[in-house]
């Protein structure tokens, strides 16, 4: 049963959300509620729970301040679900910045609620099954490595490095060859590195196809790697991953920990030859959100040239991941983040992407390296992009055709780009897109049209005073409405008037 922790000021509410669904019955119990942010992270803090349920209007630490402190203070963090009355695009941004699970609007609807209890369900078995797996081989591997280093007698004091070798597809190599053996391999590694007068390099055991070594000089790896290429010139990938200097043995947790990061860095990027853990930026997750790609990919699904722009935005967002050194981890969340701001932002336009971002989630989870993420995210965005293209082509007749009647009974108030479109339910950058495609020209002059050809028909059958028409089709200032008819027409009202009388 996985542990709930709910956070909301108000009982009625709090009572609510338990009685909601049988949590027991999808695998949840709540252990504690808090109606308040310090009440809140002064429990999670002493007590371990699986998932946090926080609204974002709470006293004393708000929701957005609580969920930052848990993913800064607490390992592991718990899977965290906004539940908010703030229909905020910039609310579920910035929670979704900080890694949540979901967003849910109040009032919580049964069926959402359960559809996120089950995808977090699954994500937590997944995790559950990999922290038992990883903790065993850990265990094993650190102990292997302390004997060795201890039987060795290595003095660490004057600081080591330890390495991974990462050979990938030796042992389908190896395999055709029964008589060879990837310890044969390495002791000719060492033989020809002692010809060379190099030693004091030790291997101390293997792992799952990784290969730990110890040498306290960094040129000693660079004369590895050199040897094993050319001992294994057939192999296209050879890695070898470094940790930080470390001169302590209960140091070596950490030791591990950087070269199996460094490793994962280095194929994740299809980095060859040597990779420092030294060399791996951790800390310009920042700096990556503040260029904003989720806007400009946006703007790019919903343009003409929907696939050379996603593509260029797509290279542009890898080339700065890549060279500011940024570690998988927070690429993958990155991706995620930019998924789902999109997700978001179309949803409230009534267009629905769900199907291929679900599709595009359970691909992401196998993206081993950064041309599977180029690959499965430009693949997606362009989807997406035909998708709209689509929708608008069936969807646009009739907004428009709507708009037009809104517009036609109601050009004598008000209006403006942003009532019209929030009275519709359409984002206000998108409907003046669609004015401008449609009519060829601006929603302010699409509306001034229709007023002006409203003031003719009064000025031809009517003796009504300019000022009594003026505010008759929507103008409060007389002297404005005739500097428009003027523009529009290349005559004042008068004149008009006067010449539609001549006619007469």
């Amino acid at each position: 049963m996985f542990k709930v922790f709910l956070v909301e000021d108000e009982m009625f509410m709090r009572e609510g959300l338990k009685n909601i669904i049988d949590w027991e019955g999808y695998g949840f119990k709540i252990i504690g509620e808090a109606e308040d942010g310090q009440e809140a992270l002064n429990f999670l803090i002493k007590e371990q729970v699986d998932l946090l349920l926080t609204d974002i209007k709470i006293p004393i630490i708000n929701g957005l301040e609580l969920i930052k402190r848990v993913k800064e203070n607490i390992y592991p963090a718990p899977e965290i679900i906004v539940i908010s009355g703030f229909a905020d695009f910039e609310y579920a941004r910035t929670a979704l910045r900080y890694g949540v699970s979901n967003y849910l609007l109040k009032p919580v609807e049964e069926e959402e609620l359960i559809d996120t209890l089950l995808k977090i369900k699954s994500k937590l078995k997944k995790k559950s099954i990999n922290i038992e797996s990883n903790t065993f081989q850990s265990e094993k591997l650190k102990e292997d490595i302390k004997n060795r280093i201890l039987s060795n007698n290595i003095n660490l004091y004057d600081g080591y490095y330890l390495g991974i070798i990462y050979l990938k597809d030796i042992l389908k190599w190896l395999n055709n060859f029964p008589d060879e053996k990837i310890d044969n391999i390495l002791q000719q590694v060492d033989y020809t590195l002692l010809n060379l007068g190099i030693k004091n390099i030790y291997y101390l055991t293997e792992n799952e196809g990784k290969y730990f070594i110890l040498s306290k000089e960094k040129q000693h790896f660079e004369k590895v790697l050199e040897v094993l290429i050319n001992k294994l010139n057939f192999l296209n990938e050879i890695v070898i991953a470094l940790s930080n200097s470390f001169n302590d043995i209960e140091d070596i947790d950490n030791a591990i920990y950087e070269s199996l990061y460094s490793l994962n860095f280095a194929t994740f990027y299809k980095n060859l030859g040597i990779i420092e853990y030294s060399y791996i930026s951790n800390n310009i997750k920042d700096a990556l959100y503040s260029k904003e790609y989720d806007k400009r990919i946006i703007e790019a699904i919903e343009s003409e040239d929907a696939e050379n722009q996603i593509t260029n935005i797509i290279n542009d967002m890898l080339d700065s991941i890549k060279t500011n050194k940024i570690s998988f981890d927070l690429v993958k969340a990155y991706i995620n983040y930019i998924v789902i701001s999109i997700s978001t932002y179309f949803n409230k336009l009534g267009f629905y992407i769900e199907n291929e971002i679900e599709s595009f989630s359970k691909k992401q989870f196998y993206f081993t390296n950064i041309d599977m993420v180029n690959e499965g995210l430009r693949e997606v965005l362009i989807n997406i992009s035909k998708k709209l293209k689509q929708w608008n082509i069936k969807n646009n007749k009739g907004i428009l055709l709507e708009l037009e009647r809104y517009i036609r009974e109601n050009y004598n108030k008000n209006l403006t780009l942003k009532n019209v479109a929030q009275k519709h339910f359409i984002h206000p950058a998108y409907l003046g897109q669609l004015f401008k495609k449609h009519y060829g020209m601006y929603f302010n002059s699409y509306l001034q049209k229709i007023r002006i050809e409203e003031a003719k028909k009064f000025l031809k059958t009517t003796d009504m005073k300019l000022y009594e028409i003026s505010q008759k089709v929507g103008y409060n200032d007389t002297d404005y409405f005739i500097q428009c008819f003027t523009k529009y027409c290349n005559m004042t009202p008068n004149q008009y008037r006067k010449s539609f009388n001549t006619k007469q």
